[in-house]
């Protein structure tokens, strides 16, 4: 089984959108592939609601086809019709398609949108700020190897885009073959391990241009080639600390079973029961790594060692508080994971299904509790992942002899500040949140999404469930957009 579609996530962007839609158009015509086109839109202006179609039929009539779309009004029909499908209440469909009006961002809801739109397909991701130009990685090889860590990816780091693109080969293949050779396929087959198991859940490019990261911090634990290139020099250091532009990839096919994810270009088999996105709020990739280690029984990751260009259209740097904010409080999505972390058992051999109700039961019971008795459990479960990070940093400053001197520097400076920080009141409130409530808001707000995560949890195999009827009655969430075809 192939590909058979290629979803573009975008929000309030529309130039980006046509630019990123085109070139994996062009990319699939010159490769003779004809995939279902489909955008997922989580625009809340007015006027990306209105243009995005306008523009993606002019796209379609180019090509001379069709592509599908769905915005918030073509969200609100189908959680309408999901909870009459399903029984699920409207309040829980909501907000796995629209997120919470509270919430700054709703990116986990989009792609929840995705995921229900190409049930029992093999789909290919990617963000509308992504350029379909294909390059391999350096000294690329080709046997598939099995990695038992957190992630495999190696870095290298540029002062600008432009010198990021020049590094690289770029070269004219299918962009898809390489996920349809090992998405959906036993683990044994792909790597030649007959004793190996499970299977390949999702495919993951390597990214070349814009990290998506939020701060620096974790290139302090970086090791082997990827730290001696971040502390080749005082120079290239500080570079790195500012500039989010790098390489990022595996050198060959790599099977890891471990929870690191992201999002900006991916492909996953959505014939399995996969679980939800977490719908607000952001690193919902980061939360489904988790969720998916934790509900989907032999699910691994397959990292691809070829490269896709992420470009937002403006540059962002790094700034140097956000390394230390990083390290001072937490964002909602700390909070999420650092609660399934305490669910005590992982995927085993019971259905994706159980698990998810599993997971569900657990997180609603803590979103429940008394506010203060919450707060204190998030206090703990922080502390504890924190000490865990610092033993690693101080591993990290042992290993290396505190060198080079200005990298150590920071690495002491990290650990006092992460030290001190749960000893602040608002430790625990997420800062994410805090930006647009007061904290009394915002605590309620972290506790409530906890809450309703656990809900969600628990009824996504029915809303699945549901969404593959109404497939099959002709009711999908995004509609068509046709061109001359």
């Amino acid at each position: 089984m192939t590909v058979a579609a290629i979803g573009i996530v975008t929000c309030d962007r529309v130039p980006s959108l046509v630019a990123c839609i085109e070139g994996y158009l062009e990319n699939c015509r010159q490769h003779d592939r004809t995939p279902e086109f489909l955008v997922v839109d989580d625009s809340r202006r007015a006027e990306s609601l209105a243009d995005a179609p306008l523009a993606l039929e002019q796209v379609a009539r180019r090509f001379g086809g069709s592509i599908r779309y769905a915005g918030v009004c073509e969200k609100e029909r189908f959680a309408r019709a999901l909870t009459a499908e399903s029984g699920v209440p409207l309040d829980v469909t909501q907000f796995a398609l629209l997120g919470d009006e509270r919430c700054d961002l709703s990116t986990g809801a989009n792609r929840n949108s995705l995921l229900l739109d190409t049930v029992g397909s093999l789909v290919f991701s990617a963000d509308d700020d992504t350029t379909c130009r294909i390059a391999a990685a350096p000294d690329s090889e080709a046997p598939v190897s099995i990695f038992e860590g957190y992630d495999p990816t190696e870095f290298w780091f540029f002062e600008e885009r432009r010198l990021a693109l020049e590094s690289a080969s770029f070269t004219d293949i299918d962009v898809l073959a390489h996920h349809d050779a090992l998405l959906g396929k036993p683990v044994a087959d792909v790597t030649g391990s007959a004793g190996a198991a499970g299977h390949i859940a999702i495919t993951m490019q390597g990214l070349i241009g814009d990290s998506g990261m939020a701060s620096p911090r974790y290139y302090y634990v970086l090791s082997g080639a990827s730290r001696e290139r971040f502390v080749a020099s005082e120079e290239a250091y500080r570079s790195a600390l500012r500039s989010r532009e790098v390489f990022r990839t595996v050198r060959r096919p790599t099977v890891c079973a471990a929870s690191f994810f992201m999002t900006t270009f991916f492909g996953f088999d959505n014939r399995l029961l996969l679980p939800p996105f977490f719908p607000v709020q952001r690193n919902s990739d980061g939360i489904y790594g988790v969720v998916l280690q934790k509900c989907v029984h032999g699910g691994h990751v397959a990292f691809l060692p070829w490269t896709l260009i992420h470009s937002p259209a403006s540059s962002r740097e790094f700034m140097l508080e956000d390394l230390w904010r990083d390290a001072e409080s937490l964002r909602m999505a700390d909070v999420v994971v650092d609660c399934m972390l305490t669910e005590g058992t992982t995927a085993g051999e019971a259905p994706a299904a159980a698990r998810m109700s599993q997971l569900g039961a657990h997180l609603l019971q803590i979103g429940s509790r008394p506010l203060p008795e919450f707060e204190a459990h998030v206090r703990s479960l922080q502390q504890y992942r924190a000490a865990a990070f610092t033993a690693l940093l101080s591993n990290r400053l042992h290993t290396h002899g505190a060198s080079p001197s200005f990298w150590a520097a920071d690495v002491e400076r990290l650990l006092e500040r992460m030290a001190a920080a749960p000893a602040a009141d608002h430790f625990v409130v997420p800062r994410d949140l805090r930006g647009r409530h007061d904290p009394a808001t915002a605590r309620q707000l972290s506790q409530e999404l906890i809450a309703k995560f656990g809900r969600l949890l628990d009824a996504w195999p029915a809303i699945v469930a549901a969404a593959t009827r109404l497939r099959a009655n002709g009711h999908r969430l995004t509609r068509s957009i046709r061109g001359f075809g």
